[in-house]
């Protein structure tokens, strides 16, 4: 399941999630050869990326395809 794009707040700190097709595409890749990582991706994984990898930025690009996750920052 692909989160939908939300903001989880206004202040300092506050990460945007966006749906990305370049994210999505990437997972693809990912799938198709079944292996995990893509040039593209700053965190790729197989099944639900841990979250504390994830580092605070503004802005956070995500797709997945089956069970690739490629996200962006």
């Amino acid at each position: 399941m692909t989160p939908a794009p939300t903001t989880t707040g206004n202040g300092p700190g506050t990460t945007t999630w966006v749906t990305s097709s370049e994210a999505v595409a990437a997972a693809k890749r990912m799938a198709a050869a079944q292996a995990v990582g893509d040039p593209v991706c700053s965190l790729a994984a197989v099944g639900q990326p841990d979250p504390k990898l994830v580092p605070q930025v503004r802005r956070i690009d995500i797709g997945h395809y089956g069970n690739y996750w490629c996200l962006i920052w």
